[in-house]
């Protein structure tokens, strides 16, 4: 294999972390938790600093998730909880706001940050502006191929780190609101689609995924130029990391196929619905949909077995290096120094003069390099012996043993990060006229002469409506008043973007003058072609220092996550002109690929389709670029009665986002919003609002 790889593990717990490291990870990824209540995957403020002092000895990394709301409410405990972790010894923090990595960079500019992959990154443009945030490394989406991830690792100037086993979301990475939603905010994803859709096809579970696994496919991620591979399961038990964790640890270490042992572990550690390669292979989005798997809920032989091999193991990986000196009348002298250069001596016996057989290198080698039982393995033994003497060799045994104890409180130490003052948000000029009411449709064929007179100022559409030359869009495209922004999908990878760049090209010679993104490796690219940039929904954005950077990046305006309270909404700094949805469906998920082909087996997305939900209540299905999927909301947003709150809540637009709707529907609601007509619409929320 080219280069060495890090192997990156998960650690839910205390001994999760013992579980990981003495399994083989390089490093561990984990959640802290400063308050008295934790969630069950988070350590304690205590337990986050033995771990890293644990890791810090045995030459691995710890790594800290702020993946809670970053919401202006949270931003204070997350700068907070990252001081604590960086005194703690953390070596980087795991982010996937923009905001929160905007505010990270000025409280704490030596702290090292990666870039989660919740942040939605698929492109090459993606991590080169995480690249100019000062991010590190960026954990990019696993849905993609490997040509695809390989282009990626060519072009960014900054590492590249994937997952390589663990569960799958038959959504894009960072495209999944459904938790959000339902109030559940920070650590591992809760799948709650396998417990809202019980009965959307024939399935009892139509979004169960098997787990993703590439221990196979690791001599090609190497070449590929990976920095490092992500298992991932935080929420799993210890065992789970230990037996996963060891299977790649000696994949990676032999550079062969794992043992048919080391699949009966992988096997063993979680009774998933089976492993597939799928999204790295390029095969179909159909062959990675299973039955979810579920843990045990007692303690099994195999659990165990794996538990009492982690808790008696020490996993060599410190390297350390022996100097041994024998002279007559003298104590021998033995001096041992690891990697870091980190010294310690000690004396041992007399050597006496050899009557039969004299000490030769190669017996004191056989004796020095005995090192089980620690974490270190000896990498050298340098010798200076005396000629026709003799000590037994057993009698560096006992020195080897407390020079080894000595230098482990030695790589204990770090030198503490600088810390700026506390983070202040800089003022914004605080808007003086009404919300706008802006329109986003999915189709043409919502667009009518009556929501024309109405003339809302910005009309939404995908890009590929906007690109159609459809007869129904032209009286928009033609009145003045009005400005049709394309929106890009979601997510697009490198090898798309010819194609996008056609349409693109297409709907500017049509008229469209805007494109409205979902992802940030979008918003270059949509630039670099000349036009507009506006940031939709998907970006989720969540606080005042996100819209901060979108301000420097030249967006002309951004629309909020639709999970947010009315309190947040109106607490946020409105930088640049900012909108919130304030009627319509709720985007769940965006899929990566076509969910009723692959349990169908074939493509009716373009129809009336739906999964049931919760309640018996009827999920929408659409269909987006490359036959992807969003699947919506049952219940529509309906804020209404919530007009005071939100027309005094400093924002320059209010969208009505149409996603099932007919034409004349459409125009109903927009005049009911408007003052104009008494239209309610049916099966509606107020949502988190």
């Amino acid at each position: 294999m080219a280069g060495k790889i890090e192997l990156l593990s998960p650690a839910g717990s205390a001994e999760g972390v013992a579980a990981a490291v003495q399994s083989g990870a390089d490093a561990v990824y984990l959640s802290f938790s400063a308050a008295a209540k934790r969630e069950a995957w988070e350590l304690s403020e205590d337990e986050l600093g033995r771990a890293c002092e644990f890791a810090r000895v045995r030459g691995v990394k710890v790594y800290v998730c702020l993946d809670f709301p970053s919401s202006d409410d949270w931003l204070p405990v997350a700068l907070e909880n990252a001081r604590r972790a960086s005194r703690m010894g953390a070596d980087a923090l795991i982010v996937s706001d923009m905001g929160l990595i905007w505010a990270l960079r000025r409280a704490m500019p030596s702290m090292p940050l990666h870039a989660g992959e919740a942040l939605g990154i698929h492109n090459a443009d993606g991590a080169r502006l995480c690249a100019a945030m000062g991010v590190k490394r960026v954990a990019v989406a696993r849905e993609m191929k490997l040509d695809t991830l390989r282009e990626i690792c060519k072009s960014s100037p900054i590492e590249i780190e994937y997952a390589v086993h663990g569960p799958l979301c038959p959504a894009f990475a960072g495209q999944c609101l459904l938790p959000a939603l339902r109030g559940y905010g920070a650590g591992p994803c809760p799948r709650w689609c396998l417990k809202d859709f019980p009965a959307g096809t024939r399935e009892r579970h139509p979004l169960g995924m098997k787990d993703n696994c590439l221990i196979d496919r690791l001599e090609e991620l190497s070449e590929a130029g990976v920095a490092a591979l992500r298992v991932d399961g935080r929420e799993r038990r210890p065992e789970y990391a230990a037996a996963v964790t060891g299977a790649y640890s000696r994949a990676l270490g032999t550079g062969r196929r794992p043992s048919e042992k080391d699949r009966e572990l992988m096997e063993g550690a979680f009774p998933a619905g089976g492993f597939t390669d799928v999204y790295l292979a390029g095969g179909d989005f159909a062959d990675m949909l299973g039955t979810a798997g579920k843990e045990p809920e007692e303690d099994t032989p195999f659990y165990a077995a794996v538990r009492k091999n982690y808790l008696n193991h020490e996993f060599q990986r410190v390297k350390v290096t022996f100097d041994v000196e024998l002279k007559l009348g003298e104590p021998v002298r033995l001096t041992a120094t690891d990697l870091d250069g980190n010294t310690v001596s000690g004396e041992g016996g007399l050597p006496e003069l050899a009557f039969h057989t004299e000490t030769t290198p190669a017996m004191l080698r056989t004796e020095l390099y005995n090192t089980g039982g620690t974490p270190f393995v000896c990498d050298g033994v340098t010798c200076r012996i005396q000629k026709g003497i003799y000590l037994d060799p057993g009698e560096l045994g006992p020195v080897r043993d407390k020079l080894l104890a000595e230098l482990m409180p030695r790589r204990d130490g770090f030198e503490p990060r600088a810390e700026s003052a506390q983070l202040e948000l800089p003022p914004y000029p605080s808007p003086t006229e009404p919300p706008v009411l802006t329109v986003s449709v999915l189709k043409c064929s919502q667009l009518s002469a009556r929501l024309l007179e109405l003339a809302p100022p910005v009309i939404y559409l995908p890009l590929e409506e906007a690109a159609s030359g459809d007869k129904r869009l032209e009286p928009f495209l033609d009145d003045r008043r009005i400005s049709v922004c394309a929106q890009l999908p979601p997510v697009i990878y490198d090898s798309e973007l010819g194609r996008i760049t056609e349409l693109l090209l297409k709907a500017r010679q049509l008229g469209v003058g805007e494109a409205a993104v979902s992802n940030p490796g979008h918003i270059v690219f949509a630039r670099r072609l000349g036009f507009t940039v506006r940031g939709d929904t998907a970006l989720n954005v969540r606080n005042s220092a996100a819209l901060a950077v979108l301000l420097s990046l030249k967006l002309k305006s951004a629309a909020l996550a639709m999970d947010l309270s009315s309190a947040r909404v109106r607490g946020i700094k409105k930088y640049l002109d900012t909108e919130l949805v304030v009627y319509g469906r709720m985007p769940l998920m965006y899929t990566a690929g076509c969910l009723i082909r692959a349990k169908a087996g074939v493509c009716a997305c373009d129809g009336a389709v739906s999964f049931q939900g919760a309640q018996g209540l009827e999920c929408p299905v659409t269909r987006g670029f490359e036959c992807r999927n969003t699947l919506w909301s049952s219940r529509k947003l309906h804020l209404i009665g919530r007009s005071r709150e939100y027309m005094s809540s400093g924002l320059w637009g209010v969208r009505l986002a149409f996603t099932t709707e007919n034409a004349d529907e459409c125009a109903k609601i927009c005049e009911r919003y408007l003052e104009l007509g008494s239209y309610e619409p049916v099966t509606t929320t107020e949502g988190k609002y």
